[in-house]
């Protein structure tokens, strides 16, 4: 699935034996796999918190624990050790976890899915705020639900009009409209 150099397995067994805990695991996931933000991220666990999904790996020191789903993401990656200015860090190259943009022949909410991943996703997270694709309906209007800094926003009307229905319909002429279903009401966390 993935390897670790030696250098990195040193390192992260060195780091286990620093801890108090005895029974921690070294836990593996993807962020947002498939997706281009996706994220391979390292974190301390306890083995008996973890979903009956996530597998064990054994390496001197340590164990890894990685859910079955994100075994595709990892493969051919590697875990190395790299110089980071004062120190080290971990760094994994995991040419699998951001999957493929869609195929010609993809639904329509496949691509559509990307493109709110790839292009307009990561302009809203700036604000704190997201948008996630709800349905495509028959008469083909996207319906998007908008959360974190976007909801409740001021400028969430302006963002839906000219900035993500302006790009999905340049990239796809057949969507009729882009609706907003998110309730506004609550603006705990709202940008603006």
């Amino acid at each position: 699935m993935f390897s670790i150099t030696d250098e990195a397995k040193v390192y992260v067994a060195d780091l286990f034996a620093q801890q108090d805990e005895k029974d921690l695991g070294l836990k593996v996931d993807v962020e947002k796999a498939g997706t281009p933000v996706a994220a391979v991220t390292f974190n301390f666990c306890f083995p008996k918190e973890l979903s009956k999904t996530y597998q064990k790996f054994e390496y001197e020191g340590f164990y890894a624990y990685i859910d079955e789903l994100n075994f595709e993401y990892l493969k051919n990656s590697e875990v190395a050790l790299k110089d980071a200015g004062t120190g080290k860090k971990l760094t994994i190259t995991a040419p699998n976890a951001k999957g493929e943009e869609p195929k010609e022949d993809a639904s329509l909410e496949e691509k559509i899915k990307y493109v709110i991943a790839a292009d307009i996703s990561p302009g809203l997270a700036s604000h704190g705020g997201f948008v996630e694709l709800v349905e495509i309906t028959k008469q083909m209007d996207v319906i998007l639900n908008f959360g974190g800094g976007c909801q409740g926003c001021s400028s969430v009307k302006s963002t839906l009009e000219q900035g993500v229905e302006a790009q999905l319909k340049a990239r796809f002429p057949e969507i009729k409209s882009v609706r907003d279903v998110t309730d506004h009401s609550n603006t705990d966390n709202a940008y603006m």
